[in-house]
């Protein structure tokens, strides 16, 4: 696989969250620099920048439509934004410790949101109200995801386990684990078969999500793994790591297909584009590239 580098941006800080548009035509970036940027694909201009957080923004989603992009951040706040304006249109609040992940269901109906409190927080994004909290974990929440039809949301972090939850009676039907030491990624596969995590242990611990059991290890790392996602396609898996590296396996096999060391720290966050052409890394060394992807 040739991977070589598109674009690359900047923020005055960390760069911790990246996301897509649906249409591939822009990029979101968040940062320990507490701000936002919206970045052109198209000749890789800065668009604008949002304001408003008082602390590192630590995920980012475009809702469908794009017409409106969701934030969280440290400050325990969750924010919607207006894309075109850059107006803020509603503040989630509530968490009373650090908001460290949040992750929204593919309707664009749902966030979660998980923080240091130890508890998860659903959202229903038309009336921006909370709807229930989670709680079950013994330890900080550092990754959530919502599996590709809805139905679940997985959940992990320093209690060294993934705890599966049934979004609509908003309670845990499953455990996988226990990892030997805090999960800091979580993924669900295309198929909604398998999660990948990824922790302090250098690998990527694939889980069968049915059977409970684990189901395969990937090495290769030699640093935490803080990022992992999915192609759209479900053909590839990327991970990002402490070791300044992000790596893409090949799911069918888990065999790596590429390593790439251009950043100079943690890579927090990836994301790949609507259509799997490129995949976007946020590192704690400021910067945010753009990998174009040829297979």
């Amino acid at each position: 696989m040739n991977v070589t580098t598109r674009y690359q941006f900047r923020h005055a800080n960390a760069a911790y969250s990246v996301a897509f548009a649906s249409d591939g035509s822009e990029l979101a970036s968040g940062s320990l620099d507490k701000s936002i940027k919206l970045w052109s694909l198209k000749d890789g201009s800065g668009l604008k920048q949002l304001a408003g957080h008082g602390e590192a923004v630590c995920a980012l989603a475009y809702l469908p439509g794009d017409e409106s992009l969701l934030s969280a951040s440290l400050d325990k706040t969750v924010r919607l934004w207006n894309r075109e304006s850059g107006e803020l249109q509603a503040t989630l609040s509530g968490h009373q410790a650090y908001l460290t992940c949040m992750a929204v269901n593919p309707e664009g109906t749902l966030a979660v949101s998980g923080s240091q409190a130890k508890e998860l927080f659903l959202w229903d994004l038309s009336s921006t109200t909370q709807l229930a909290s989670l709680t079950g974990h013994a330890d900080f929440v550092d990754s959530v995801a919502f599996s590709p039809d809805g139905m679940l949301i997985a959940s992990a972090g320093h209690d060294l386990v993934i705890r599966l939850w049934n979004v609509e009676t908003r309670k845990q039907v499953g455990e996988l684990g226990p990892h030997k030491s805090p999960i800091w990624s979580l993924a669900f596969s295309q198929d909604g078969k398998t999660i990948a995590a990824g922790d302090d242990h250098r690998l990527i611990r694939l889980w069968n999500i049915q059977s409970e059991t684990l189901a395969g290890e990937i090495p290769g790392h030699t640093g935490t793994v803080k990022s992992l996602t999915y192609s759209h396609d479900g053909k590839l898996l990327a991970s990002g790591s402490s070791d300044t590296t992000f790596r893409l396996h090949e799911v069918k096999t888990g065999k790596p297909l590429a390593t790439l060391s251009e950043h100079r720290n943690t890579i927090y966050d990836l994301a790949f584009s609507p259509d799997d052409s490129r995949l976007a890394s946020a590192s704690f060394d400021r910067t945010i590239r753009v990998w174009d992807l040829e297979r």
